[in-house]
């Protein structure tokens, strides 16, 4: 790289010239961070699923870019960027998104996934295979998915989740806005504002779902879930499994379980994660300034 001093005015206190200067070499060698998730408006699972959203404060350090997976481009990422793929249910769901997802994994060399999950719908013939071994760090939010590393939906993290709720009601309905459900409950979609849907979910003792981050949330605020006619993979693979709807709704509820633990764990498996995606970045950043000691 070219010397950058002439675009700089020498201060009178040579001092505060160097520290101007090295704090401009800081700037410029710390690595561009992409976050590529689902923005689906209609879907809030997809829209809080983002790790960025988590962990502002460290990586606002660096220059960061959304991507919604749907519309990416691929000409301002980068070999020596870092990407993280997730959350969500990308993997196994569309060949697009398989296609931009191997994309991503051979023009950039830190590419992460962070809680990705598998969701193969029923109906869908899925023909181009991901190169897993691509990923710098890889991590699936399915238990025991094919010895792929675990770590839960970052979405544990939203505050509202450690809330308390009075209860209003023994049971709630929440359906994915795609797959209504016909049962006699009170009602919401997961359509609604977040803060709607957690407030929704603390005021019931039970859900009835059938979208994957209501079930997740449900769980972590240590409720009882029902899962109303699964459609996809995505449902296979929870740490701990929801009971499936049989018809017979008392016997269903008689056998679901809660998890007083499960949110506070989900949580420290995130925040392990992190700390190996900073190791990856901080190194990154290293390197950078050694190829650029001419600076």
């Amino acid at each position: 790289m070219k010397s950058l001093k002439k675009y700089f005015h020498h201060p009178s206190n040579s001092t505060d010239y160097r520290m101007s200067f090295r704090q401009i070499y800081q700037q410029i060698t710390k690595p561009t961070i992409h976050f590529v998730h689902c923005i689906e408006f209609r879907n809030q699972g997809d829209m809080n699923c983002c790790p960025y959203f988590y962990f502002k404060d460290y990586f606002n350090r660096y220059p960061c870019f959304i991507h919604n997976i749907w519309d990416i481009n691929q000409n301002v990422i980068h070999c020596q960027d870092i990407v993280i793929i997730g959350g969500g249910g990308m993997l196994d769901c569309l060949d697009k998104f398989q296609d931009v997802i191997n994309k991503l994994t051979y023009t950039c060399q830190n590419c992460i996934s962070w809680g990705l999950g598998h969701n193969q719908h029923d109906a869908r013939t899925i023909y181009w295979p991901i190169d897993y071994s691509r990923f710098k760090l890889l991590s699936v939010r399915d238990y025991n998915h094919h010895n792929q590393p675990y770590c839960p939906d970052v979405s544990c993290l939203m505050k509202g989740l450690e809330n308390t709720y009075p209860i209003k009601r023994e049971i709630g309905l929440i359906s994915h806005q795609d797959f209504p459900i016909d049962l006699p409950f009170e009602n919401i979609t997961h359509q609604e504002p977040i803060d709607t849907i957690l407030t929704f979910i603390g005021n019931s003792d039970i859900i009835i779902t059938n979208t994957y981050h209501c079930a997740y949330w449900a769980m972590c605020m240590n409720k009882k879930v029902i899962l109303y006619q699964p459609f996809s993979t995505k449902f296979h693979h929870f740490k701990h499994q929801p009971v499936i709807y049989s018809g017979d709704l008392e016997n269903d509820i008689a056998a679901a379980y809660q998890y007083p633990h499960f949110l506070s764990e989900c949580r420290q498996l995130n925040y392990s994660f992190f700390e190996h995606v900073k190791n990856i970045i901080e190194e990154q950043h290293h390197v950078n300034q050694q190829q650029n000691t001419g600076i």
